[in-house]
C-alpha cells in the first residue's frame, strides 16, 4: 500500500502548540493553517448543499491542495488516479484536508460550507489541472 493521497486532520485548538492550529478566544477564532514557508493560490469558496453542487471534479499532476473548513460540513470524494483506490472524507469546521498530486477530488456540501484553499507549491493552475468524471 502506497502513501495516502487524501487525508484530514482536525486542527488542535491550542495557543501553545506549533504547526497548524486554531486559537479560539472569546473575541473570535484564528486559524494558523501553514505557519512556515510560502503559500500559493489562496482561495475562498463556498458550496451550497444540493444535488449536483460541488467544487473540484479534477486532479493535479504536481500540486498538493489544502482545504480548511471554516463552517458547515462537506464530503470529499477522492480517487487515486494511479491505483483507482477510492475514498470519502467528511469534514467539519476546523478540519484541514490535504489532497496530494494525482488524486482526483470533489467537495460536496452536507450543510452550506465555507472553505479556504491553498497550496504550498507553485504550479500553473491551467496547465496542472485535469478533469475527472466521478460518475
Amino acid at each position: 500500500m502506497g502513501r495516502q493521497k487524501a487525508y484530514l486532520i482536525s486542527l488542535p485548538a491550542r495557543r501553545e502548540e506549533t504547526g497548524p492550529r486554531r486559537i479560539i478566544e472569546e473575541r473570535g477564532e484564528m486559524a494558523i493553517l501553514h505557519p512556515v514557508g510560502p503559500v500559493y493560490n489562496p482561495v475562498y469558496f463556498d458550496i451550497h448543499a444540493g444535488e449536483g453542487y460541488f467544487r473540484g471534479g479534477h486532479y493535479h499532476e504536481r500540486k498538493t491542495e489544502n482545504f480548511y473548513v471554516i463552517s458547515g460540513a462537506c464530503r470529499i470524494r477522492h480517487v487515486d488516479v494511479e491505483t483507482g483506490e477510492e475514498g470519502l472524507l467528511v469534514a467539519a469546521p476546523g478540519d484541514l484536508i490535504t489532497i496530494a498530486p494525482r488524486c482526483a477530488h470533489a467537495l460536496e456540501a452536507i450543510r452550506f460550507c465555507r472553505v479556504v484553499e491553498f497550496s504550498t507549491q507553485e504550479a500553473d493552475y491551467v496547465e496542472d489541472t485535469f478533469p475527472y468524471d466521478f460518475e
